[in-house]
């Protein structure tokens, strides 16, 4: 192979970097400050110039007209949300609670502020370490705790466990609650009011 071969292919291998380079610049035109909240809650500036139109002209015209209905009052009751699932014996506390400290007076409020702090460097030796030094070995002591195929549920709540307020995973009731891979069970989804105030169970329909 000749000096002009190689010079050939050095320079199509240049100019190839520099396109690769002016994209992936192009792709960064806006980055975000991973550790300074910067969701719609708290940046103002993120609307636009048809949705402030849109809410100028809405905030003049007169509200329409709600219709009421005519039909009897119906006392509607939301399925349980709970997600069932088997044991998780690799479960990771990061991954219940977040990167702030819970507050011990709600331990359920959301964490609403979306940026890093110094809990996620520690989870990114944390977690790994968890896994290999503490969740592997014992694993046979949560097998004896949870035994396989017990079933359980997350409600999107902290449960006390054994090690405290750590995750949402609870024993589930198999007589009221189905496995991940199964729905046989009739739930009863809403309960009709009568006129008399009791609560009754609306008729099968076919």
């Amino acid at each position: 192979m000749n000096a002009r071969v190689v010079l050939q292919r050095r320079h199509w291998g240049n100019v190839i970097v520099a396109a690769a380079v002016v994209v992936a610049i192009a792709g960064c035109a806006q980055l975000n400050n991973p550790f300074v909240d910067s969701g719609a809650a708290v940046e103002s500036e993120m609307n636009t110039p048809s949705a402030n139109a849109y809410n100028a002209r809405a905030s003049q015209e007169r509200p329409a007209v709600q219709d009421q209905r005519v039909w009897p009052e119906s006392e509607v009751f939301a399925e349980n949300g709970a997600v069932s699932h088997w044991p998780l014996w690799f479960e990771d506390p990061f991954e219940d609670k977040g990167n702030r400290i819970t507050p011990v007076a709600d331990r359920d409020a959301p964490d609403i502020e979306f940026a890093w702090n110094w809990v996620d460097y520690l989870d990114m030796a944390y977690s790994p370490g968890r896994m290999i030094f503490v969740n592997t070995p014992g694993w046979p002591i949560s097998a004896i705790v949870t035994p396989p195929g017990t079933l359980m549920e997350s409600d999107g709540h902290i449960s006390k466990g054994l090690l405290g307020y750590d995750h949402d995973a609870k024993r589930a009731d198999p007589a009221v609650r189905e496995p991940p891979d199964i729905n046989i069970i009739d739930k009863q989804h809403y309960k009709e009011v009568t006129a008399e105030g009791s609560t009754e169970a609306p008729a099968d329909k076919p």
